[in-house]
């Protein structure tokens, strides 16, 4: 009697867990989501205007701002508490996101052929240029100045990266790991120009930097998504979140808060 008693326990716990363990795996990312009750979002933190912590350590800008009103739609309700941030930088966003560390990336993604190809994005929430940031003394006037001289500032893993080589495929290419670095690159004089966003080397501006005003290319900035069969709901939940905020002016008025040029 006492041996059918164990042998009945044991079987309750694993039909408990593994019943358990196989539920969750039939729920698809959105039901994921809001079961956990908050949504987890790659942002970076060191990209003014977009993701960087204020003078009193706040992490705000653009797409925290985009995250926190996707997550309203999401769940129904305004509150800091069914969001969770994580740090991302363009070198590791996408295996953070891929590896479901994170559920979403708001982080400056750009929609290009090639990510497609292992991503799903939303529709898109932003446009941004490609262009150089220089100091207000310098004579540089275009890109294809790098092809003979100079020393360019570049973030690895970013399209600029990929214009720059295209664009001045001799160019002398200093790589950087985020746009506060390549910044710090160009003010302590070791590069002569940053490529970049332009929404985001605005950030940068000061009394002794500008930006060189010739676009090299449009970027259409999305919200990234784990492309899997389980993706699907999430990816349109997104999509009407995004939708909704363009119809009720919600977007423009985050975009004059934070895009000061």
């Amino acid at each position: 009697m006492k041996k059918y008693i164990v042998l009945t326990f044991v079987f309750l716990i694993s039909f408990f867990l593994f019943g358990c363990s196989k539920k969750q795996e039939e729920l698809n990312d959105l039901q994921v989501v809001k079961n956990r009750g908050y949504i987890i979002v790659g942002v970076k933190t060191d990209s003014p205007p977009f993701g960087f912590y204020d003078k009193k350590n706040r992490l705000v800008g653009f797409d925290i701002d985009i995250a926190y009103a996707l997550a309203e739609r999401i769940f129904g309700e305004n509150s800091p508490a069914n969001v969770q941030f994580v740090p991302v930088n363009a070198q590791n966003r996408i295996s953070k996101l891929n590896s479901g560390e994170v559920d979403v990336l708001v982080a400056t993604m750009s929609v290009n052929n090639k990510r497609k190809l292992i991503l799903e994005f939303s529709t898109p929430y932003f446009v941004a240029n490609q262009k150089i940031l220089i100091r207000k003394t310098s004579k540089i006037t275009h890109l294809q100045y790098f092809n003979k001289e100079g020393r360019l500032a570049v973030i690895m893993g970013t399209t600029g990266e990929k214009i720059a080589r295209l664009v001045a495929p001799n160019a002398n290419l200093i790589g950087a790991k985020s746009y506060l670095e390549a910044y710090n690159l160009l003010v302590n004089k070791q590069v002569d120009a940053v490529l970049g966003d332009d929404c985001i080397l605005g950030g940068y501006i000061n009394d002794d930097l500008k930006i060189v005003n010739h676009p090299y290319s449009r970027e259409y900035y999305a919200v990234a998504i784990r492309k899997s069969g389980k993706s699907k709901e999430l990816l349109n939940s997104v999509n009407s979140a995004i939708v909704a905020i363009l119809d009720d002016k919600k977007l423009n008025l985050i975009t004059k808060k934070w895009i000061l040029y």
